[in-house]
């Protein structure tokens, strides 16, 4: 299920933010990734505005089945594609000071900074997919329902993408943590040669951590 409001917590923690206009921004790494979560609300976008900080070419997804963010009654779900400034729009209408004090408002101010609407992984085409090198899901359902879907999908050029899981609670504060353990990652995916299976020493984490799930799908 969706988190509360006294979990959600983005009023409490500090979110990234994009350091540059579109227009302005600057690619410098080698490869390119997919940051993915249920909504493209929280863990997706922190990691999707992390990375394009510092130069990574990222976008970012959602693989559930609608947007859904914590609602005074329970869930308030928004379809995929609806635009983050229309959905601040709407929730400040019904309550302002509610999705102001459970920090909704500011992840959607920080959705439409970095870019239109939230985008559901299941939705796009193989050859957009196809385009990416890494994929990164941020919960060990998410990594699932990521590789049932390539296992569904006809492999159009047999490219390799790396699909890797850094679990993660569905918190702004745990968002921003994450953000350590991923750019340590892309340092080693950066180095290594992504034509060929992952070397252990990548998916190694500090401090007696269990090592980051991972498997090589061809799409």
């Amino acid at each position: 299920p969706p988190p509360g409001p006294a979990t959600v917590g983005a009023g409490q923690a500090s979110l990234s933010f994009p350091a540059a206009a579109p227009d302005a921004r600057t690619v410098s790494g080698k490869y390119k990734y997919s940051m993915i979560c249920s909504s493209n609300m929280n863990r997706s976008m922190e990691a999707h505005v992390i990375l394009m900080n510092h130069g990574v070419h990222v976008e970012s997804y959602g693989c559930g089945s609608a947007v859904r963010l914590p609602g005074p009654t329970g869930p308030r779900p928004f379809e995929f594609g609806t635009p983050y400034e229309l959905m601040h729009e709407t929730l400040a209408a019904e309550s302002e000071a509610y999705y102001e004090k459970n920090g909704v408002l500011n992840l959607l101010k920080r959705g439409a900074a970095t870019k239109t609407a939230p985008q559901r992984w299941q939705d796009e085409p193989t050859a957009t997919v196809g385009g990416f090198d890494v994929a990164v899901c941020f919960e060990s359902r998410l990594f699932e329902t990521v590789t049932a879907d390539l296992l569904q999908r006809e492999p159009k050029d047999f490219t390799p993408l790396h699909v890797i899981c850094i679990d993660t609670r569905d918190t702004a504060q745990d968002a921003v943590t994450m953000g350590t353990t991923l750019l340590a990652l892309v340092q080693k995916l950066e180095a290594a040669d992504l034509s060929q299976e992952l070397p252990d020493t990548a998916l190694q984490q500090e401090g007696g951590k269990p090592d980051l799930q991972y498997v090589l799908m061809h799409i």
